[in-house]
């Protein structure tokens, strides 16, 4: 089998040929070294993504139940970082999660996307912008499609984990579980709401801790 193309310049008998080939062969050869430097690094910033996501909510939650006060960008932050996550996670997926890799890959970016415009008209406008219950603002859009996209994401995705060895065994159900079990902890946190509106917060800490355990797995499979 004949070796890679030598350019005009490196043609100066066999003594050229051999050069460039060692260059490429130098060349191939950093190329695949680098590829498994880039998957870890890529592995665990996701992993970091998704810790100081879910340690925002943990946080916004813990204020809101002592103090009755929501900090500033905590959860919008958190919307954010969790996109990013998901997005290492897809990566971790490589070409081996199918049609629900995809899906989850392509619901991920939108989360993501729609998280950092709303950082961004967040950062613009003020805190005036920031949604309550009753009342619908400029960043309404990009938090309801990044916290759909986030959804869709989580469920997609953990369907293709639960087939693939992206995550560890002990991890591999966590992101299918948060995922289905976002609704049953929306009616929960009505229901505690009913009894206290601090309590409201419980479900949100409880998705917090669900992203630390996340980030826990992507840092291990890196």
């Amino acid at each position: 089998m004949s070796g890679p193309a030598v350019p005009p310049g490196w043609r100066v008998g066999g003594v050229g040929r051999r050069l460039w080939e060692d260059r490429h062969t130098v060349s191939s050869a950093d190329s695949a070294q680098r590829a498994p430097t880039d998957r870890v690094l890529l592995g665990r910033s996701a992993a970091v993504a998704a810790v100081l996501g879910g340690a925002a909510w943990v946080f916004k939650s813990a204020v809101i139940v002592a103090t009755g006060d929501e900090p500033p960008v905590a959860f919008i932050a958190g919307l954010v970082l969790f996109g990013f996550a998901l997005l290492g996670l897809r990566s971790a997926l490589g070409p081996s999660g199918g049609r629900a890799a995809r899906v989850g890959g392509v619901a991920a970016a939108i989360a993501a996307a729609c998280g950092v415009l709303a950082v961004l008209v967040r950062a613009v406008a003020g805190e005036g912008v920031e949604p309550s219950e009753d009342e619908v603002t400029l960043l309404t859009p990009f938090i309801t499609a990044a916290g759909v996209g986030t959804l869709v994401a989580l469920i997609a995705l953990g369907l293709a984990v639960r087939r693939t060895r992206a995550l560890a065994p002990g991890y591999a159900w966590l992101p299918l579980a948060m995922g289905v079990g976002a609704v049953p902890l929306l009616i929960a946190a009505g229901a505690l709401e009913s009894v206290s509106e601090r309590l409201i917060e419980v479900p949100v800490a409880l998705l917090g801790l669900g992203w630390i355990g996340i980030g826990i797995a992507l840092w291990k499979a890196a």
